[in-house]
């Protein structure tokens, strides 16, 4: 696999914060693997995993909310005989689905524990580099308390014991990251839809982060589906009434010659301060076509006019507001 080795090509690699890991600029969210976006054909799914590392990317993220744990299955079959090294895995706690799509929440130290043994067995790993706690925000936020209070710490014993590297979150409200970030011991933040062409709440982030060390990912530049140009899955909270300003963003884009989709992947990876941008896919072909899309040139005044267009539902909060309602889906 030629993304083994080097500087990661064109993508190129950073280090990842002050964890002591180097990641490529650009990394795989695996939801779509664990069939989050429609059905998976698991040999296009593994696939997808070698032309990841073919192009240089070697910075993988699932959960065992995504699918099921079909996402970590799939993933651990596909980096059998890959040496260890060779990538970096993050995944989550906290949050389980089952085959139904119902979601279950434990943040205690004893169902921490035992989901990252199970993760660690999926994936077919002994050490996970990062572990993020899981969308605690949801049910009206009466999981915060526990995360709090129990998770984290639960999480940073189980770095102390070497079965983890990092300890990582991954949420959706900005109040409640601004809160987390100022009173957790944090190395990691998975933040998703908060960096793209509808929502630059990430910068409002920036300097707690940075100074307290915290390596931030960005994750969704689509947006959750809002930027593909079609319409979002679903379970995605946005009003019908929103998506004609969708539409005729997908239109300027696409007369200036550049897809919506193209403009906000290239966008999304285009903040310095933003080093690392996840996106999801589960076919090679689309693999390859969105890292040429990350490492376009960005047009400014493209960006502009589009985010004109999208200016009424500009950093609109898609739940009923912080941590008091559930959030979008983490879609990684």
């Amino acid at each position: 696999m030629s993304g083994l080795a080097g500087s990661g090509g064109p993508i190129g690699r950073v280090p990842l914060g002050r964890t002591g890991l180097q990641v490529s600029r650009l990394g795989l969210g695996t939801s779509a693997l664990g069939g989050v976006f429609g059905e998976v054909d698991e040999g296009d799914a593994l696939r997808t995993v070698e032309a990841a590392f073919e192009v240089g990317i070697t910075f993988f993220d699932t959960a065992p909310a995504y699918g099921a744990t079909r996402s970590e299955q799939v993933l651990g079959r596909a980096l059998r005989g890959v040496p260890r090294e060779a990538y970096v895995l993050t995944t989550k706690v906290g949050k389980t689905t089952d085959a139904s799509g119902r979601d279950a929440f434990d943040y205690s130290t004893d169902g921490i524990r035992r989901s990252v043994d199970a993760s660690a067995r999926r994936l077919g790993v002994d050490v996970l580099d990062v572990v993020h706690l899981h969308d605690f925000e949801y049910e009206g936020g009466r999981h915060v308390a526990a995360a709090l209070a129990t998770g984290f710490p639960t999480l940073r014993q189980l770095q102390e014991e070497g079965r983890i590297r990092a300890v990582g979150a991954g949420i959706y409200p900005i109040d409640l990251w601004k809160r987390v970030l100022d009173e957790v011991d944090l190395d990691v933040a998975l933040v998703h839809n908060h960096h793209s062409l509808v929502d630059v709440r990430a910068y409002e982030l920036l300097p707690l982060a940075a100074a307290r060390g915290v390596a931030l990912i960005n994750a969704a530049p689509f947006a959750s589906g809002l930027l593909t140009g079609g319409r979002p899955p679903a379970w995605h909270p946005a009003p019908a009434e929103v998506h004609p300003r969708f539409d005729e963003a997908a239109r300027l884009a696409e007369a200036a010659g550049v897809p919506l989709p193209r403009l906000a992947l290239a966008f999304a990876h285009s903040e310095p301060r933003l080093p690392v941008t996840l996106f999801g896919c589960a076919h090679p072909d689309v693999l390859r076509r969105n890292v040429a899309w990350a490492l376009d040139p960005v047009d400014p005044a493209l960006v502009a006019r589009v985010q004109r267009v999208l200016e009424p539902v500009m950093n609109r909060q898609w739940t009923g507001g912080g941590a008091d309602g559930a959030a979008v889906g983490d879609p990684a």
